[in-house]
């Protein structure tokens, strides 16, 4: 060590006795700053980490963490932007691609990630126990915010792309369980005639048996809610033991008919009118639920009995109606009066109507403010 040691020394000298000492600086300053222009072309590890993350934030909704890469590795300087796909179209393994290096040897370079996206979505969970076999109300499941691996969501819970509502449970469920779709039966519980219905029968509990059935093979228009046949007619005549869909029936409504007859211009009376079911097919338009709603209306045209009732068949009762003896008042700035004065139109409320005023004969305009009365217009 002391002959290297003075070896060394002996080459240090001869080398300062050749060289100035401002040359000596420059030569050890190149030297430095080759090696440091030699570290600067290797890509760091962390700009292909944050390229990973960006794509994952942007494309895929969460953070991405990639699997570290050894410590050893080195890949050339990226002229242009790192490039992230999918290759495998899932979000397990990206691929990081660099077009175009500074070093010429290796023009370019590409490797793939391992990664894990935690993203932050809605996914449903149970609010109350649910038995086994049970169906799902939604009294009794809440969209709750969840974070974590995008593979969880996707492989493991039901996310707000999905209504687990109506669907039957294999096993029972407590409250809290984020549900998944190895919860859900592959059967469901669907309705089958009991005995031969008839045409146009209103649909009672006593003609339906249940039956549970593929949910694989169950037509789309099946039905699984009761309460969506109870009180519904049949369309058809459908034989026992027909599973029933939404072919087989039709609803109606509980809605005001004529109870007779009603001639153009009949002021409706509480007598006139009645409720009645009508077939949702022989509805044309939003018809009354009520039929004191109607007492006082005046139709437009001869009405038949049992029609079900429409706006374009009535019209509410003038409160002025042409010929009728009615009262004009005159604002006035301190006071107020009123006079007799007969209408010569009809009128309802807020409408303009020309009447005589009694005894001068004059005609003035007024403006219908309730039942036989206006108020004189300027």
């Amino acid at each position: 060590m002391t002959y290297l040691g003075s070896n060394n020394n002996k080459w240090q000298g001869f080398a300062a006795a050749l060289i100035p000492g401002k040359w000596l600086a420059t030569v050890v300053f190149l030297g430095l700053a080759t090696t440091a222009s030699h570290a600067a072309q290797w890509q760091a590890h962390e700009d292909i980490y944050q390229a990973v993350n960006a794509f994952s934030q942007q494309q895929l909704g969460g953070h991405a963490s990639a699997a570290k890469l050894d410590e050893r590795s080195r890949y050339a300087l990226c002229k242009t932007s790192l490039q992230v796909t999918l290759p495998f179209n899932n979000q397990k393994t990206v691929k990081v691609v660099c077009d175009e290096t500074y070093n010429s040897n290796k023009p370019n370079w590409s490797l793939y990630l391992s990664i894990k996206v935690k993203i932050s979505t809605k996914a449903w969970r149970l609010v109350s126990d649910i038995a086994e076999q049970g169906t799902i109300s939604a009294k009794q499941v809440a969209l709750v915010a969840y974070t974590g691996n995008s593979t969880d969501i996707s492989n493991t819970l039901i996310s707000s792309d999905t209504n687990p509502i109506g669907k039957q449970v294999k096993r029972q469920l407590n409250s809290g369980h984020w549900l998944s779709p190895k919860d859900f039966s592959h059967l469901h519980l669907l309705w089958r005639a009991a005995k031969d219905i008839p045409q146009g029968q209103v649909i009672a509990t006593n003609h339906l048996t249940a039956s549970k059935e593929s949910i694989h093979t169950s037509s789309p228009n099946v039905i699984t809610n009761k309460n969506q046949l109870l009180g519904q007619l049949a369309k058809r005549y459908i034989k026992a033991g027909k599973l029933l869909d939404k072919n087989d029936v039709q609803g109606q409504q509980r809605v005001v008919i004529s109870r007779q007859a009603l001639a153009m211009g009949r002021e409706l009376i509480a007598q006139d009118l009645t409720m009645a079911w009508v077939p949702d097919h022989k509805l044309r338009q939003t018809e009354f639920m009520r039929t004191e709603a109607l007492v006082g209306w005046v139709t437009k045209r001869y009405i038949a009995s049992d029609t079900p009732l429409t706006k374009d068949m009535l019209r509410q009762a003038y409160l002025v109606t042409k010929g009728s003896q009615v009262r004009l008042q005159i604002n006035l700035k301190d006071y107020q009066i009123s006079s007799q004065a007969q209408a010569l139109s009809n009128g309802n409320l807020g409408d303009k109507v020309n009447v005589k005023v009694m005894p001068s004969g004059l005609v003035k305009w007024g403006l219908v403010i309730a039942k036989g009365q206006l108020e004189l217009i300027n």
